[in-house]
């Protein structure tokens, strides 16, 4: 899965300009209870404006009024400068890793080309992760198992015998020497009864269900 899949696209966004007043900005942030805005020009992005950057900025400055401040103060004025930039191409994963170490709430995505074609947040990373463990179809499987060549093998070839079809598949470190967990979301209607079969050939059976 790759960021392109994921992002918002470039068309989509509700964006501020950097001459827009501090008013208009608001009214944009507020419209959707969004806590931040791209900051683009001519399809360029500059920076991301922060709701909370506003309320800083008013009580930082010598403003002679709420108004004078709305009216007279600028996004220019405010926005951060500092973007963490991915390519389109990137995997989902490498975009977690950036979106959770450097603590800002949006990629800025661009081509090969290196324009700019959209943002990718924290809210589209959840549900690509979503998507990868399979939380909406299937019945869910949690195995313990020895770290062990051949029991993984072993126990797809008995799903296979039982004509079941994995539909996701995720190994988990349990920190426990020599005992992986494996998570499985497979395509059966009679959970129960797969589990009867599993433990028979020795398989530790975690959890089991929706």
């Amino acid at each position: 899965m790759y960021v392109r899949n994921h992002m918002i696209k470039l068309k989509d966004l509700v964006s501020l300009n950097p001459e827009e007043n501090v008013k208009d900005a608001l009214k944009k942030i507020n419209s959707k209870d969004f806590l931040s805005l791209p900051v683009i020009s001519e399809n360029k992005i500059l920076g991301i404006l922060m709701k909370e950057a506003i309320y800083r900025k008013y009580f930082e400055e010598d403003f002679t009024s709420k108004e004078d401040f709305l009216t007279n103060c600028k996004v220019k004025d405010i926005y951060n400068k500092d973007l963490k930039i991915i390519n389109e191409s990137e995997p989902i994963e490498e975009a977690s890793y950036l979106l959770n170490n450097r603590r800002t709430p949006f990629l800025a995505v661009i081509d090969d080309k290196g324009n700019f074609v959209g943002i990718l947040t924290h809210a589209a990373i959840f549900k690509a992760f979503s998507e990868i463990f399979g939380l909406e179809i299937g019945q869910r499987l949690v195995i313990h198992m020895f770290d062990i060549p051949g029991q993984l093998a072993r126990l797809t070839d008995i799903l296979k015998k039982e004509n079941i079809n994995i539909m996701n598949l995720t190994l988990l470190d349990t920190k426990v020497m020599g005992i992986i967990k494996v998570v499985l979301r497979v395509d059966t209607a009679n959970i129960e009864e797969l589990v009867l079969k599993l433990e028979k050939e020795g398989f530790k059976i975690g959890e089991f269900g929706e």
